[in-house]
């Protein structure tokens, strides 16, 4: 246990390691990992965390990752099934959402889940900018930590997912 420690402190103490101060340790990498230094970008709180993994959950594709082909969700394989009933497609997304967030992060709750098509009568779409929009709130068990966030998908199935803080994204 004491090499574990001197390592640990040798490594914190490494010229090329960053220095964190005990207060805001790192506790995650959050996605996207495109930051211009090299590094991915870390998070410090909890909350955006959450945000970081509860997106990473939802744009993956079942299938899409090595060694967990049951990781993800199957939301854009059912964007572009053939939609006879907008109730049937409509708890079919929910239904995914709900089994993916239960089986791969069992440590929230989810207090809200609405989706909504934005297709006019005609079938045409509503708002060129998305096809459906999805407004999902969760609850980390045991806290207070509560992450409203909403998802839009266009017509051409990308996803696009933002937190919702204070009203403001």
């Amino acid at each position: 246990m004491a090499i574990y420690r001197k390592n640990r402190q040798t490594y914190l103490n490494h010229p090329i390691a960053p220095a964190v101060p005990k207060s805001n340790a790192y506790i995650g990498v959050t996605i996207p990992f495109n930051n211009p230094n090299g590094i991915f970008y870390q998070s410090t709180l909890n909350r955006d965390q959450l945000f970081s993994n509860l997106r990473n959950l939802l744009l993956t594709s079942k299938g899409e990752r090595y060694f967990l082909p049951d990781f993800g969700t199957e939301i854009r394989y059912i964007l572009f099934e053939n939609i006879t009933d907008e109730d049937v497609f409509i708890e079919k997304i929910r239904d995914n959402i709900i089994s993916a967030i239960n089986e791969w992060m069992p440590f929230i709750t989810i207090e809200e889940l609405t989706v909504k098509i934005n297709v006019s009568d005609d079938g045409r779409v509503d708002d060129p900018t998305h096809a459906i929009g999805i407004k999902l709130i969760v609850k980390v068990d045991r806290s207070n930590i509560y992450l409203p966030i909403q998802i839009f998908i266009s017509t051409t199935g990308r996803m696009q997912i933002e937190a919702i803080y204070n009203g403001t994204s």
